[in-house]
């Protein structure tokens, strides 16, 4: 059995931007005419636009698992199920949660918070909601005319629009396995960069088509006392290393005491 202690939880706080329009489908028990195809998810007290943070725990897990390689050929997420090595030392594995009947890495490591608007935002929502969300016509093109196709209608896709901010709040738990926290603490560096890597991608639906761009903002690690540390642009940049991540924060940084 593997040694397990838990040393420590950092959090991650700042703000996303974004920088085009979001669309994280909330789905619909019903067609209303004239109504919007594809709505956005909003609070069901405030009708508020927010982020779940499985949209972005999920999106981040998608990137990292192509930076690492670790794409599973039938689809499943990797850690889906026991058709693959069992390694307690996987980042992606420890990061993210698996499904592994004999895993021994320990829980999850990262939280995602569901995120909601900023404090400014929020009072400028209570004045004016309707700024809050967009409507994006689309049409199904035939590509052999370069036209909109006969007999299909627009597809009418709700969206809250760029210049929108959000709170964001990352939790990660640090273990010492036995190695005194040191590959947690790689881990914890490789999540700072998938940001990055989210910044250079997109989040929720129709990323190809320009939805969905976003940038962070102040963001802060917040270690053991509360003592803060600004991350400013220090995880921007990086090349994706797979077996040794940058040194963001070190451990140093998370706990001057023990260092």
């Amino acid at each position: 059995m593997i040694e397990l202690r838990e040393k420590g939880r950092v959090r991650i706080e700042g703000k996303l931007l974004l920088l085009s329009g979001l669309h994280i489908g909330a789905g619909k028990d019903s067609v209303e005419i004239g109504g919007i195809d594809n709505p956005v998810i909003k609070h069901p007290f405030t009708g508020e636009p927010y982020i779940p943070g499985s949209s972005i725990k999920g999106r981040l897990r998608f990137l990292m698992e192509w930076a690492f390689d670790a794409i599973r050929n039938d689809g499943h997420a990797w850690g889906y199920d026991d058709g693959q090595p069992v390694d307690p030392n996987d980042p992606v594995l420890r990061i993210f949660g698996n499904a592994l009947k004999d895993w021994k890495g320990g829980p999850t490591r990262l939280i995602v918070r569901d995120c909601p608007l900023t404090a400014d935002d929020r009072k400028r929502y209570s004045e004016a909601p309707d700024r809050f969300f967009e409507e994006k016509t689309e049409v199904l093109i035939d590509r052999i005319a370069g036209k909109a196709r006969d007999g299909v209608g627009p597809r009418r896709t709700e969206r809250v629009p760029a210049g929108v901010r959000f709170e964001v709040e990352l939790v990660f738990r640090l273990y010492d396995t036995g190695d005194g926290g040191v590959r947690d603490l790689a881990c914890l560096n490789w999540t700072l960069l998938g940001l990055w890597l989210l910044e250079q991608d997109a989040l929720g639906g129709s990323g190809s088509r320009g939805y969905g761009r976003i940038r962070f903002e102040d963001l802060h690690l917040v270690a053991p006392g509360d003592v803060r540390h600004a991350l400013d642009n220090r995880f921007r940049g990086h090349r994706f290393d797979r077996h040794t991540p940058p040194a963001i924060v070190s451990a140093e940084a998370l706990f001057p005491k023990a260092a």
